[in-house]
């Protein structure tokens, strides 16, 4: 019996090594020990395989981030629990090169926009909930409004997973350090 989240897990593997236009069935069954046949019995296309792949993974990363710091009161705590979900992550590497991979994929199918931007409007929201929070609790002065400070925190977060996928040197210690020091400025932490 094959598995399904083997498969679409298998599947997201090859998506970060192999890149969407190069990834192959084949590469897909080996990874997940199937044939291809049973990998076409579960799935029409090629292109439904890989698109359900990237959205496992979206939906795993995003239940993931969720529940990082769901119980937290404290909007910083949130946010460093969030940082902490978001660089922890034991397959980090993985996880940015196949974001990595979506995002400039999308660029050329438009089939897959819609996923890469599911994942954004999530971290957007996950962002603004954790400043507005900030400041109506008072522990946070932004420096800018709202909207350019979760948009400055979103873009380093797609520059570092970019660094992290070409294997610039970006480990998840320097990762989380520049988020953490960047969105504290931004946010204008009070001290507590």
């Amino acid at each position: 019996m094959v598995d399904r989240e083997d498969v679409l897990r298998a599947a997201a593997r090859v998506l970060a090594e192999r890149g969407l236009d190069a990834a192959r069935l084949r590469d897909v069954a080996r990874a997940a020990g199937v044939s291809i046949g049973a990998l076409q019995h579960h799935f029409d296309t090629r292109d439904e395989l890989f698109r359900e792949a990237f959205e496992w993974s979206i939906e795993q990363l995003i239940a993931r981030w969720r529940a990082s710091a769901a119980d937290e009161p404290d909007p910083w705590h949130r946010f460093e629990l969030l940082v902490q979900a978001l660089t922890g992550d034991p397959e980090l590497e993985r996880r940015c090169a196949t974001w990595t991979e979506f995002c400039a994929s999308a660029a050329r199918h438009p089939g897959l926009r819609d996923g890469v931007r599911s994942v954004h409007e999530e971290w957007l929201a996950l962002l603004t909930g954790i400043v507005e929070d900030g400041v109506a609790q008072g522990y946070f002065v932004p420096v800018l409004p709202v909207d350019t400070v979760i948009a400055s925190v979103a873009a380093l977060v797609d520059g570092c997973d970019m660094a992290v996928a070409a294997g610039g040197g970006m480990t998840p210690q320097r990762y989380a350090d520049l988020l953490l020091g960047t969105a504290r400025a931004l946010f204008g932490v009070r001290t507590r």
